[in-house]
């Protein structure tokens, strides 16, 4: 779970259980969270219930928005990169 600060607003980003389960290494968790936190202002203008999607050398992040009190963003899917099609490809 990383927990911080945009525009006074606390964001709170976790990854869900399936994606938790997963082997990563704690770098790769932090560059998730921080690949996610780069949207910065953005993920306060998600609606509650919003599913978006960032492309990231490590693969696709897909992620699902929680408003209440808080905003809490859930990493739900990791689509690693060699799974990924590519259209390029022969």
């Amino acid at each position: 779970m990383y927990r911080t600060q945009v525009k006074g607003n606390e964001i709170i980003v976790l990854f869900s259980t399936t994606e938790a389960s997963k082997k990563r290494t704690d770098i790769e968790r932090e560059k998730i969270y921080k690949r996610v936190l780069h949207l910065d202002e953005k993920l306060l203008t998600f609606h509650n219930g919003t599913s978006f999607t960032i492309g990231d050398p490590l693969g696709l992040i897909v992620a699902h928005v929680k408003k209440s009190e808080l905003t809490t963003i859930y990493i739900e899917h990791i689509i690693d990169k060699q799974f990924m099609y590519h259209d390029d490809v022969i």
